[in-house]
């Protein structure tokens, strides 16, 4: 039987507004007294309310997915200790970096001044794409604290990049480079690669792995024209990508814990499912013809060969990092329950 708090059963209940959204209580023969709060403001609560984002169902990642996070980070940056280990640490990868470069600067030696010119602003243009396509996730889909955590992403990169660059990482000197001094990573390439970073943050979930295409391109193409140009050896580029990924996954892990994250309901599931596999195996493959490449270039040198090599390493390294990213979208945060208990009996 239903009947209002303070007033005595009827027939027929009173509808007048000032009594329509009182206190209820429900009593039957098996329970004890329910009390339902209902609001006093005389105002029918609107359907369309539960679907306001503070209504959402707060979610939180779990121990699956920050395992896996955490691993992504630790497994990149062991692969940055082996980068500049090899290349930079001792004098065999400093001689086939050596190599490479050359080869760089003999294969393109006829490009015009024009064509470098060009070339040399492509970091530039990098940096304006990501700006454009991230005022226009804003407006789109209003995106503002994951744009912010890209933003952080990239000014995070390019300020570790000049540290590693100029106060951490120091390269011996074995007369094999005529540059004594280290330009690893590259600031050119972590600019751009950054850039397509922090889009790829900004992105909703469906346009991520199209976006982490993109700035694998753009990475790639800013990182060939600094070598070609003469400004940077092909493992300051290498490192310059991995350290770019690391910052990218600490971006991802962070949005895991963001409210803002949950308003974008896509599922994720099936994201990369023919992506990842292709690039896990490419980047895999192209390891193994650089491996190879460079075994040949030391003992019994080829023309070309050490080119070939580092292009296929920096392919390599590209393709594995963004297998990784896209592969760190498909985890699920766990739901939270949308009630809270109060009390029990």
């Amino acid at each position: 039987m239903i009947h209002r708090t303070g007033e005595q059963p009827n027939n027929q209940l009173s509808t007048s507004p000032a009594n329509a959204w009182k206190s209820t209580t429900i009593e039957n023969s098996t329970h004890a007294p329910v009390s339902v709060v209902e609001p006093e403001n005389g105002e029918r609560p609107s359907p369309l309310g539960q679907l306001s984002p503070k209504n959402i169902r707060r979610t939180r990642p779990t121990f699956w997915a920050l395992m896996q996070h955490i691993f992504a980070i630790f497994l990149l940056s062991f692969m940055l200790l082996v980068a500049v280990g090899f290349y930079i640490q001792i004098p065999v990868g400093q001689q086939l970096d050596e190599i490479s470069f050359n080869e760089f600067s003999y294969q393109f030696l006829g490009l015009q001044n024009q064509t470098l010119q060009l070339l040399d602003l492509i970091p530039a243009i990098a940096g304006v794409l990501a700006v454009v396509g991230i005022i226009f996730v804003l407006l789109w889909k209003h995106r503002f604290v994951p744009a912010l955590v890209g933003l952080g992403v990239a000014l995070c990169a390019n300020i570790s990049a000049q540290v590693l660059k100029n106060l951490v990482i120091s390269k011996p000197n074995f007369g094999i480079q005529e540059a004594a001094l280290n330009s690893a990573p590259s600031g050119h390439t972590t600019f751009a690669a950054a850039a397509a970073a922090a889009l790829f943050i900004a992105s909703p979930k469906k346009l991520r792995p199209a976006v982490a295409l993109l700035g694998a391109v753009i990475s790639f193409a800013a990182g060939f024209s600094t070598i070609i140009n003469g400004w940077h050896r092909p493992a300051d580029v290498i490192t310059a990508i991995i350290l770019t990924s690391i910052w990218t996954v600490i971006g991802l892990t962070i949005l895991r814990f963001l409210r803002s994250e949950e308003l974008d309901l896509s599922n994720t599931q099936r994201t990369g499912l023919i992506l990842i596999p292709l690039l896990s195996i490419s980047g895999f493959f192209l390891g193994f013809c650089s491996l190879a490449l460079y075994l040949v270039t030391f003992y019994d040198p080829i023309p070309g060969g050490a080119l070939m090599a580092a292009i296929c390493m920096i392919l390599a390294v590209l393709a594995f990092t963004t297998s990784l990213q896209i592969g760190l979208l498909r985890a699920r945060n766990k739901q939270r329950s949308a009630y809270t208990k109060i009390w029990t009996y």
